[in-house]
This record gives structure tokens, sequence and C-alpha cells, in this order.
């Protein structure tokens, strides 16, 4: 590519933006994507090394597949260090399950994944149904009324009460009422930026928020901690995050009164882990809940199949679903089509373009097919999932909704998902702890809301249009930089009715 002395690649980079038209407020990952059409003949060789100074890391995107899985699955690579050291740092320094490495991770790690099992979830699904009622009634408000809204403050909304069950196993109640924890939590995150933001870096008053919003929140957490620590015997079924994160404490403090006096240090380390999952845990859902209600408008030959699914799992009458799947949570695992469409949803609209790692002296990657060996020391290593999960080469009809190419179990058919191709939550040990979760939240959401309503986007005949899509994603320098979906996904709900 063509490369600059003074101002690396950042010239060509803004040549293909303007090319390929991508708007302002377009998500950074895509322009990933979008390198790729510009220059085929690199990008085939599997990475594209590129120079964004002055305003970014000399970065080494990586397109291949199996390149990908040299350094997230065969050798899991520490993430890059300027996440946890510069990115969040005034958020969690770092000290999190997302940045942690080494032994440190692995201890974490452990500790965690039990909570994030398919049968403990599973376990808190009758929990979780509350809140989704809660958000279904909001839904038949919003329907009565005809107002435009935006779809995913709603989503959001029930995302983060069903995380607030499984991290805290508390009702939060930010779809009723304000929540002085994730209100506080999201005005925290607007100051923390993954690209370059020159307000929020030159806000002279940002240590000084970060300071503040870190007080109230761990103040607003202590309690839910010291409740949980001094009655943990008496916790019964499920185990939230916050019961997993002070297991080993307990253990070690057999005496009730002592553990209200939790050390500062063990203290500090379970409140940043709870940030990071109170974050992670309803952002990710919440886009990619909205984008799904999103197509299954567009496409209502795969919402038929959808509803078709859901009644012979559940029934004909949407209203007795809940009691169902309360009496019976297994009931989810009975949905492969949902899972589908949650899966190519994923897939198209990715709320996390790729990982990021460090590179140790070296290191390098090897093409699998030419033998090419790459050096990567001194670059941050991206794995572009995004653009590869929209690669023709390895997927057919990339830029279609077909749900149906994860129910193929022919490796022949040319709809089967390829080796290590699809990776919005990553591969390999680092992968998303959560990731069961988010498919047990979508699952159970969509059961008792998708048979009941229809999500009709009304963004204005002259919106812009990207990648075909007006509901394009992009960066909102109001919330951290994962993508979100454009103006929040502006519709009308309207009730369905049982002929439909």
């Amino acid at each position: 590519m063509p490369h600059s002395f003074l101002f690396g690649h950042l010239i060509t980079l803004a040549k293909v933006s303007m090319k390929y038209k991508i708007p302002r407020d377009g998500n950074g990952q895509w322009i990933f994507h979008h390198l790729q059409k510009e220059f085929p003949e690199i990008a085939n060789q599997g990475i594209v090394y590129m120079d964004p100074w002055p305003i970014g890391y000399p970065i080494l995107t990586v397109y291949n597949p199996e390149m990908m899985a040299q350094f997230t699955q065969e050798n899991s690579l520490p993430k890059y260090w300027a996440m946890g050291q510069v990115e969040f740092k005034p958020f969690t320094d770092g000290e999190d399950l997302v940045n942690l490495d080494g032994a440190e991770w692995k201890a974490a790690r452990s500790i965690f994944n039990p909570g994030f099992s398919i049968k403990n979830l599973l376990s808190l699904v009758p929990d979780m149904t509350d809140e989704v009622l809660v958000f279904r009634e909001r839904l038949q408000k919003a329907a009565e009324s005809g107002e435009v809204v935006k779809l995913e403050d709603y989503t959001t909304d029930v995302t983060v009460d069903v995380v607030g069950r499984a991290v805290l196993g508390t009702r939060l109640e930010t779809q009723t009422k304000p929540n002085r924890l994730m209100a506080t939590m999201k005005s925290q995150l607007s100051l923390i930026f993954l690209e370059l933001d020159l307000k929020k870096f030159l806000d002279p008053l940002r240590p000084l928020k970060h300071w503040i919003y870190n007080r109230i929140i761990r103040n607003e957490l202590v309690p839910y901690i010291h409740n949980t620590a001094q009655n943990y015997e008496k916790i019964e079924g499920p185990k939230t995050i916050v019961a997993l994160a002070l297991k080993s404490y307990v253990n070690e403090t057999k005496d009730y009164a002592a553990r209200g006096n939790i050390p500062p240090k063990f203290m500090e380390r379970v409140v940043k882990h709870i940030k990071i999952f109170m974050f992670a845990g309803h952002d990710t859902t919440a886009t990619v809940l909205a984008y799904i209600y999103y197509l299954l408008h567009k496409h209502p030959d795969k919402a038929a199949k959808l509803y078709e699914e859901h009644d012979e799992v559940l029934g004909t009458d949407p209203a007795a679903a809940a009691d169902l799947i309360k009496a019976d949570p297994t009931l989810l695992n009975k949905m492969p089509y949902t899972i589908a469409i949650l899966r190519e949803t994923l897939r198209l609209f990715p709320p996390v373009g790729g990982s990021i790692r460090e590179s140790p002296p070296g290191h390098f990657l090897t093409h699998p097919k030419t033998g090419v060996r790459y050096p990567t020391h001194g670059f941050m290593m991206h794995s572009s999932g995004a653009t590869l999960m929209r690669d023709p080469l390895y997927w057919k009809d990339a830029d279609s909704f077909i749900p149906e190419r994860f129910m193929v179990r022919d490796e022949n058919d040319p709809l089967y998902p390829p080796k290590n191709a699809w990776r919005p939550f990553e591969m390999g040990p680092r992968n998303c702890i959560g990731q069961e979760l988010v498919s047990v939240e979508v699952r159970l959401i969509l059961a008792l809301t998708a048979r009941e309503f229809d999500f009709e986007d009304a963004y204005p005949e002259d919106a812009p249009s990207w990648m075909g899509d007006k509901a394009y994603q992009v960066t909102n320098p109001e919330i951290a930089a994962t993508a979100h979906i454009k103006d929040g996904l502006p519709v009308r709900i309207k009730v369905r009715s049982p002929a439909n």
C-alpha cells in the first residue's frame, strides 16, 4: 500500500474511506474490510501491515482464518498491552478477565467458568424470565402508543436487568426506573475510547471524572459483595458471578463476623471483575438482539421459520411460553433455528471486529498454503473477524442473511461454515466467557417476544445507507467503541395478529 514518510498509511486509509463512502460515524472495524477490497492482492497473502502513525500503533491485520488460529488458538498470545494499560486502565486498571494475562488470568478464568456453564445459566432462567416479561410489557406499551422508539434503548435495559440477575443476583430495574449504578457506569464508559478521540483525550477533567465514577460504582457494588459474603451458605440454587468471585475468600474465612471486613485489595479486584462483566455482559446482547429484530422484519420467510420452531417447542399460545420455560428451562435447548439466527446475525453484524494480541520477539505467522513466514514482533496483531465473516472466499453469499447455513451438517455443502471462520466471540482459550450467556438470553427473549411483535424500522427516506443498510454499524462516542446500530434503530412496534 502507498506509504508516506510523514503520515504512514493515513493518506491511503483516507482515500479508501472516500472511495467506499465510509460514513463519518461508521465503525472502524470495517476499514479492514474495505482495505481487503481495495488491495486484494495484498490481503490474499493473509495479512496486511499498516502504519497509522501518528494516531495509532503499528498494526498487522490478519485475514486468513488458519493464520488467526496460530496466535489465538494454537498459541494464545497475550492481549495487546494498550488494552489494559491505556484503554481500560481508568475503568479497571486492566485487572479484569478481559485484560489480565498469564497465571492471574488462568486463576480468574477457572473461578468464573462454572458460572457461565450452560447448566448454571439455565438454572438462572426463571429469574431472567421475570425481567423479559417486563421487556414484553414495555414493547406492548410502545406498540399501543404508535410512537417511534429507539429499540436499542429497550434491548439495552432488558439485558442490563438480566445481567444484574446473573452477576449480582438482584433486580436492578433499569427498565422501569433510573438506576444509579448503571447510569454511572454508562457515564464512565462514555469517557473510554478505543479509537482516537481528541475531544475525550484532551478533556482536562477526564481523570477527575473517572475517579468520581469509580468511587460511586464501588460504593454501589460493595453492599452486594458484603451481603453475598455474609450470607454465602444461605444461597441456594445457581451461583451468581459475585458469589463465585467470593468463593475462595469465604472458604478461607469461616468466621461470619469477620466476613464483613473483606481485605481492600481483594475487594478492589472483585469490583473490577464485576464492572467488566456488567459492561461486556449486556453490550453485545443488546446490539445483536436489536439487529435480529431488524433482520426478521426484513426477511419474513426467516421469521416464519422462527415462529414455527417456537410453536413446536412452546405451543401455539405465546402467552403460555413464560410459564413453560420457567418450569423447564431446557426447552431453550430445543431451538436450533433460533440459535442459527443468532449466529448469522453475529456473522453479519459482530459488535467486536476481532482480537488484538501482543507479539513476542522472534514470532512469525506462516501462510498455510504458501509456507511464507511473516514477522510479527513490534506490531499489534489483529484478527479481523468482521472482515473474515463477510469474505466470499469462505462464505457463500457472504452478504446475505441465511441462518440455514448454521443448520448444515454436510461438509461438502457450499453453505457449510468453514473451520475457524465464525469468530464473533473469538476462538481459543481467550474466547469470550459470556458467549453462552448471550445465547441463553437471546433464545429466551426471542421465545417470549418474537411471535407477538413486529419491528418496522423508521429511518427517514433520505437516511444514509452503507454496506446495503441504513442500520449500519456505528461508533457511538457516548458508548465505549464496540459497534452499535445506527441511531439506536428507530422502529415502530406493531402487535402481530395470530393470523400473521
